[in-house]
């Protein structure tokens, strides 16, 4: 198994303002210095395989993706895709589109905020167990145990690789993300939950703090830390 530096991020909020917008063709090129320094990156979103494979602004930048918040993996470089839900599970949660409100994904649904109480009892009534993950309102169903940490170790499984985890996120679904990284960083307009965990706060929102985050992470300090050999091992500096 080979050994590299592994930086893992989330997409909407944090490479980009969310929706549409693409990545910035400077933010681009500063993870693809970093892909060319040897190290693996991998996307963690929420989004599914099925929008990812839309957009031109992604394509050939990342050695994984890691969609649906850590339902599945896929590997653009040779098309692999594993989905960590049951057929039977996905069919099951499926039965909420009846529902105007549902947004339907590749391999589950999510829904406003508001609708919690509503996916609840109705989630009770067809006997089904899911866990609710929320994302600035909206919300996703997912089985027990899958989030994006669980994805990312799954990806790298799949990329026969280790290595030292740099975690970039917004949210409050990137928490799982974060503990398993080596080095944790957000961008300026990350949650306040986010922030009181990370190692590194950029000075710029989005794309841009993510592009301050990549260059902070030569310096001495960062270098050594990602060099340790324990992953568990309790902060040596805060960076703020």
């Amino acid at each position: 198994m080979k050994s590299n530096n592994i930086l893992a991020t989330d997409l909407d909020g944090t490479l980009t303002r969310g929706g549409d917008d693409p990545i910035k063709p400077q933010v681009k090129e500063s993870l693809l210095h970093l892909k060319n320094s040897g190290w693996i990156l991998i996307l963690a979103t929420g989004r599914d395989r099925e929008y990812l494979m839309r957009r031109s602004d992604i394509k050939w930048v990342f050695d994984a993706w890691v969609t649906e918040a850590g339902l599945a993996v896929y590997l653009p470089s040779d098309g692999t895709y594993r989905c960590f839900a049951s057929d039977e599970w996905i069919m099951e949660i499926k039965k909420l589109t009846k529902f105007p409100f549902i947004i339907e994904k590749e391999n589950t649904v999510a829904f406003g905020i508001h609708f919690l109480n509503v996916v609840k009892r109705e989630l009770q009534r067809i006997e089904v167990d899911a866990i609710f993950r929320s994302n600035k309102g909206l919300v996703m169903l997912l089985p027990e145990g899958i989030n994006k940490a669980y994805g990312v170790m799954e990806a790298l499984k799949l990329l026969n690789v280790n290595g030292p985890i740099v975690a970039i996120g917004d949210s409050e679904i990137d928490l799982e993300l974060f503990k398993v990284a080596r080095f944790k960083a957000t961008v300026a307009n990350a949650e306040e939950a986010l922030k009181k965990e990370a190692d590194y706060i950029a000075s710029q929102e989005n794309g841009d703090g993510v592009t301050e985050i990549i260059k902070s992470l030569s310096s001495q300090n960062v270098s050594q830390w990602l060099s340790l050999q324990k992953v568990d091992h309790p902060r040596l500096f805060h960076i703020k």
